[in-house]
């Protein structure tokens, strides 16, 4: 084996074992120190990988991003019409915040500014690439969704759809991300007591009204919810990462 594939072999098992330790520990009570005696190296090894804990975590970050690409590329390959597959996207991102919040708040913590002052450039840039190209991979099913699944948009020029697409893009991630922290809070359960799985339906009710501000115009939409969650159930079963730990929605 090559000494460039060692190297390479090496880094991947300090990310692996430190995703696992983030997600044990925390962030804040993770020490450098900590992930050698886990990974049985030296400390001068991991620090010829990574140049803080910062920067390993913006690996770590880049290593669930690069799942979130293989579970949108299993969505966008499923036979259903566009505007499933973005009800797909956000029940797995509602089933990932539900099932595995310490894998979100890495990659959540990785996006803050004071995070990438301290990694090294090089890995920043990468992992926004990575989200780039992951927005990307969204914003061609959202175009899709616009000219099959929309009313309204007929005589909108490529631009004005383009537009549209990201306006939908920024309000679809930020419904999902308010939505989820709602229910982790407990608000939800607190507003709604006697609503049984209250988190779900405050999720399904107010993403399903978003889409139809859009022009969605779905006569049966909790049929298409319940359809697209386990169209999303078996896509997340796709990756390595998310499918551990399910727990029970």
């Amino acid at each position: 084996m090559l000494r460039r594939e060692k190297r390479e072999l090496r880094e991947k098992e300090i990310i692996e074992r430190t995703i696992e330790l983030l997600s044990e520990r925390g962030f804040l009570a993770l020490r450098m120190a900590d992930v050698a005696k886990e990974t049985k190296y030296s400390m001068g090894t991991i620090y010829s990988h990574f140049e803080s804990k910062e920067d390993l975590l913006v690996a770590c970050a880049q290593a669930l991003v690069q799942e979130h690409q293989v579970l949108f590329n299993a969505i966008a390959t499923q036979p259903i019409p566009a505007i499933e597959k973005i009800i797909t996207v956000a029940q797995c991102s509602w089933q990932l915040s539900r099932n595995h919040p310490d894998l979100i708040e890495i990659d959540n913590l990785s996006l803050m500014s004071s995070v990438w002052r301290r990694a090294t450039k090089q890995r920043a840039h990468e992992l926004n690439e990575l989200h780039v190209e992951l927005a990307n991979m969204f914003l061609d099913i959202v175009l899709e969704a616009i000219e099959k699944s929309l009313d309204g948009y007929e005589k909108l020029n490529h631009a004005q759809t383009e537009q549209l697409a990201h306006h939908l893009t920024h309000g679809m991630w930020g419904l999902c991300v308010g939505l989820s922290s709602t229910a982790q809070s407990g608000y939800a359960s607190t507003l709604c007591p006697e609503s049984g799985d209250e988190s779900y339906i405050h999720f399904a009710t107010n993403y399903s009204n978003f889409l139809k501000g859009y022009g969605w115009q779905e006569v049966h939409p909790d049929a298409v919810f319940e359809r697209c969650k386990t169209v999303a159930q078996q896509c997340i079963n796709q990756t390595t990462w998310f499918a551990n730990g399910e727990k029970s929605l």
